[in-house]
């Protein structure tokens, strides 16, 4: 199995013999212990992170994470304080973004997704046909940088994989 470049917290400590995996063209689905994660498997060139679904059992506590990568050499936080997410599916910006809170994290840097917005997200993705990408508008700087750019096949595919794992409707998420 190809883990992705980042530090994986969906995977937490697992190796990759006590998870369940899929893969399925930039995208990937695993099963640990009751929580199934479906994530990007890599970034376009010249951006970073990943993307992380994730959904307990029946789809219950779902979350939605961009996952930091620092580049070589890089330290110190990626963004400012009153930096904000911009969330574009296929070059278009959506409302989303707005629902997106950067910070420190466990392994790096993350911007999480309020829990309530996951379902929005997980059909903002299927309706993707061909990029998701993480901005922030650097307020500072006056200028909107691109953090991560991933194309969506073989997203669906993984959804439906962790949708079978975890017993929930990847259309249809419970209010958590």
């Amino acid at each position: 199995m190809r883990l992705p470049l980042i530090s994986a917290s969906c995977l937490l400590a697992a190796s990759t013999t006590s998870a369940a995996t899929f893969e399925s063209g930039n995208w990937a689905a695993a099963k640990v212990g009751q929580t199934c994660h479906v994530f990007s498997q890599r970034a376009a060139r010249d951006t970073s992170g990943a993307l992380v679904f994730s959904f307990g059992p029946q789809g219950y506590n779902a979350a939605f994470t961009y996952e930091y990568a620092p580049w070589p050499g890089e330290a110190g936080a990626p963004w400012d304080e009153g930096d904000t997410v911009l969330l574009e599916v296929d070059a278009q910006e959506i409302w989303l973004g707005e629902e997106m809170f950067a910070g420190p994290g466990p392994n790096g840097y993350v911007a999480d997704m309020t829990s309530g917005l996951v379902g929005e997200m997980v059909a903002a993705t299927l309706a993707a046909t061909s990029t998701i990408s993480v901005n922030f508008d650097r307020a500072a700087m006056g200028e909107v940088w691109l953090y991560g750019k991933f194309a969506t096949d073989g997203f669906a595919a993984s959804l439906a994989r962790a949708g079978e794992w975890c017993g929930f409707n990847p259309t249809q998420l419970p209010a958590s």
